[in-house]
């Protein structure tokens, strides 16, 4: 008896909770893919990309027990909704239902629609063998969802490297021929922007995007378009010092989607290929563009003169003791 209660304990406290609040995430990037390969009769099962939770929808009105970690009954779809088995130590891990103490299943309404979505351990548990599986009763018969999950490694470094090499290269020449630094650095801030808006609109649009990350790409989006104008419209050294604005808006947007150079999903309506280039190009190109942007700013400021109109007005100015 003491057994099942510490495995009980333990399941409480190390497993995820449900998943209800983490369907969207801000996430960019992650290391696990999971699927669903069987699927009982009268169910619908997916599994969701950004956090690895379970849904299960049923058809029909017909009554599903799923078996949690111990084999107990842990919930029950039928037509009248979602039941929660208080009792379950699996309830109590997931946080599907606040726990109580008893022998028998204590059946608590979860929700009116008969569909219901956890975050279940053994489907990141099974990676160590590339397979998951959960029981389920079907009416007296028994059966299982099962299906496949896997770690997906992070792709090579170098390429990302190399990118970074020849922006650095093409910021070091218009620092050494400075008649090539201001549209240098336009042209830098112009392609950062360019990434910039790219990676925004791949990772808002994907299923996964939180309500978070569609404000940030709105405003990387509005910042960008700003600067688009200046380097429009501007003078050479207003679009120099746009390019450098544009330039760190593109480093910083690009760092905070670093991850999707560390991890092996990229969550984003774009291939990973390409979100990853767009991410690199504007990290890489926003640092030279940045970099260069500063240059032309002192430069600027060693190289103001007050007009000349100014002056003499104010040596017209009658001085009054």
């Amino acid at each position: 008896m003491r057994r099942p209660l510490v495995l009980a304990a333990a399941i409480a406290l190390v497993a995820p909770g449900t998943a209800g609040a983490h369907l969207r995430s801000s996430r960019s990037a992650v290391d696990f893919r999971a699927s669903v390969v069987t699927t009982p009769a009268f169910v619908h099962a997916r599994i969701y990309r950004a956090d690895l939770a379970l849904g299960l929808t049923l058809a029909g009105r017909h009554r599903v027990v799923v078996l949690g970690y111990l084999g107990e009954p842990f919930l029950r779809l039928e037509g009248d909704g979602v039941f929660v088995n208080a009792a379950s130590p699996t309830a109590a891990g997931t946080k599907l239902a606040e726990p109580e103490r008893s022998s028998r299943p204590v059946w608590k309404l979860r929700s009116r629609r008969a569909s219901v979505i956890w975050h279940d351990a053994r489907v990141r548990g099974g990676a160590s063998s590339g397979k998951w599986r959960i029981p389920v009763l079907i009416g007296s018969r028994r059966a299982q969802l099962a299906g496949t999950v896997q770690r997906v490694g992070a792709p090579a470094a170098w390429p990302w490297f190399v990118i970074g090499a020849a922006f650095a290269g093409a910021a070091g020449i218009a620092l050494r021929r400075r008649r090539l630094l201001r549209p240098t650095t336009a042209s830098l801030g112009s392609i950062a922007a360019a990434a910039t808006v790219l990676t925004a609109i791949g990772f808002a649009f994907a299923s996964t995007a939180s309500q978070g990350r569609w404000i940030e790409g709105a405003n990387e989006a509005a910042f960008a378009l700003a600067g688009a104008v200046v380097l429009a419209r501007g003078s050479s050294d207003a679009k120099a010092l746009a390019g450098g604005f544009l330039g760190l808006l593109g480093l910083a947007a690009g760092l905070t989607r670093l991850p999707v150079l560390l991890h092996g999903i990229v969550l984003s309506v774009l291939p990973g290929g390409l979100a990853r280039l767009a991410v690199t190009v504007a990290i890489a190109a926003g640092a030279a563009a940045a970099v260069l942007g500063l240059v032309v700013f002192f430069d600027v400021l060693e190289h103001y003169e007050e007009p000349e109109l100014l002056g003499h007005q104010l040596d017209d100015v009658p001085f009054e003791r």
